[in-house]
């Protein structure tokens, strides 16, 4: 009898679900937002698996600036109309305040993450922006670059070695970046350009390869009524990789709370991310607030992780360009030449003289933005805009590169053209179709520094060698969740230029 009942539970059960996962699936119907047709399974997510930043195109041509589809089992929106960007991003910011990392950990199994910027949401988010966004002002910027300067001399003397030799330079700047994070936002000699890799060094890279096609990442996304199901397994095989001291985020996070604390101990203060972050209060309703150090631990963590792997991904796709088309590599450096003394080292003053190479990254950026579901916001309310209700809950997605390169804003937009963000043209850009990296209150916030570092690699880079092609110059491209990169590299052969 015991056996029945149970299975009549389990059958009234499954029927419950099944009847609600149909009601969840139909919001876009009821609500009259155009959009594909939803895997009872999995949403529209393996469409999305398969195509990418082409299925919002297609899906866009089809239903148009406003399409409702469903990332698993959780309703989305991709806005493309203009005007309900301004109003989601900056007019009515604070109905679409927080963000969507899809995973409830945004793929990283450590608690301690969610005491990031990133992941804030609210009244903490606003409290930790507020003290946070004094570390990124052009006084610190200028102290922070001095950071720069020996990581990127000693990427310089391996790219001489490779005396001609074709190589895959998007490896090298995947370590000069993460040199320059671990000096900038820690104080701390990674030596990943010596080949040197600790676990730590280890434990980061790992945080970085979370994909929407990974299992656990499948469970949470297509099904989030299985939370927190999902996100404690993570967290339990990440544990069980920290006890058998394999690298992990626990390991991460534990190596990162250590170097705080042994910062705020000692009275060393080198002009680091770390001891800006320390040392920054700001005022919240007339209260001087500090960061807590768990809060310190996270966006340390959060930094490096954010701007290592974003810009080496961008220098590769920087220079993908400047081999394909070497008369503007050559235009790069003869305005290098023509601004900074021969042999005189390159600082943070000289980048607002280098007007051309801020054009080319700006290009690269507009054709190789960020992943089309990386800009985003949760609408916390009904919210109604002309004819349409986006319901309360559902994130909304700024598609950005299907704007770079929509044909009614951009002349070829296919083609690099690096004139498109000359003193003449810029301004005629409107901000709301152009934003590789976010607009509004919630942009990104470490932009600058992210630019300073492309910056001043790139013109260290271009003076000192001519880079070519080798072999194909059709990239293709890898997904991670957030992150487009170059699937095989950028494969390049460089020339020492004579002084």
């Amino acid at each position: 009898m015991s056996i029945i009942l149970l299975l009549a539970v389990f059958v009234c059960f499954i029927t419950l679900w099944i009847s609600w996962r149909k009601r969840k699936m139909s919001i876009f119907q009821r609500y009259g937002i155009p959009g594909p047709k939803p895997n009872f399974l999995t949403g529209n997510l393996l469409e999305y698996n398969e195509k990418r930043n082409k299925c919002f195109d297609e899906w866009i041509e089809k239903y148009g600036n406003v399409v409702g589809f469903f990332f698993g089992g959780k309703p989305w929106v991709i806005c493309r109309d203009l005007e309900l960007v301004k109003h989601i991003q900056i007019k009515d910011f604070k109905s679409f305040l927080n963000r969507d990392f899809l995973l409830p950990d945004g793929g990283i199994p450590n608690n301690q993450m969610l005491k990031s910027l990133i992941f804030q949401n609210d009244e903490d988010w606003k409290i930790s922006r507020n003290i946070l966004s004094t570390s990124f002002s052009t006084a610190k910027l200028k102290m922070m670059s001095t950071l720069m300067f020996k990581p990127i001399n000693i990427f310089l003397e391996k790219i001489n070695k490779q005396k001609k030799s074709p190589f895959d330079i998007a490896k090298y700047y995947k370590k000069l970046t993460f040199d320059i994070i671990g000096r900038t936002a820690f104080g701390i000699q990674t030596n990943v350009q010596n080949e040197e890799t600790s676990k730590f060094v280890q434990s980061i890279y790992g945080l970085l390869e979370v994909d929407s096609a990974d299992l656990l990442s499948l469970l949470s996304i297509c099904f989030p009524e299985m939370e927190p199901v999902p996100t404690y397994l993570r967290m339990i095989l990440d544990r069980i990789r920290y006890v058998i001291n394999y690298p992990s985020s626990r390991l991460a996070f534990d190596t990162c709370r250590q170097i705080v604390l042994s910062r705020k101990k000692s009275g060393y203060h080198p002009p680091d991310l770390l001891q800006i972050m320390i040392d920054a209060e700001g005022e919240t309703d007339g209260v001087v607030k500090k960061l807590p150090t768990d809060n310190i631990v996270a966006n340390a963590v959060l930094f490096m992780l954010a701007g290592y792997d974003t810009t080496s991904t961008m220098l590769a796709w920087c220079t993908y360009y400047l081999v394909k088309y070497p008369e503007k590599q050559e235009k790069i450096r003869q305005e290098i030449n023509e601004n900074i003394e021969n042999n005189q080292q390159i600082e943070y003053a000289d980048l607002s003289k280098l007007k051309y190479l801020d054009q080319i990254i700006s290009e690269t950026l507009r054709l190789r933005p960020v992943s089309a579901i990386t800009i985003n916001r949760i609408c916390s309310e009904d919210f109604r805009y002309k004819n349409i209700t986006i319901p309360k809950g559902v994130t909304v997605t700024i598609p950005a590169p299907s704007m770079h390169k929509d044909v009614n804003y951009w002349k070829d937009p296919e083609n690099f053209d690096p004139d498109r963000f000359s003193c003449k043209t810029a301004g005629q850009i409107d901000q709301t179709i152009y934003q590789p990296f976010g607009a509004g209150p919630r942009g990104c916030i470490g932009m600058r520094m992210a630019q300073t570092v492309m910056k001043l690699t790139l013109a260290n880079l271009i003076r000192s060698y001519k880079l070519e092609a080798c072999g194909s110059l059709e990239a293709e491209e890898e997904f991670s969740l957030f992150i487009i990169r170059p699937k095989n590299g950028v494969i390049v052969k460089a020339t020492a230029i004579s002084s």
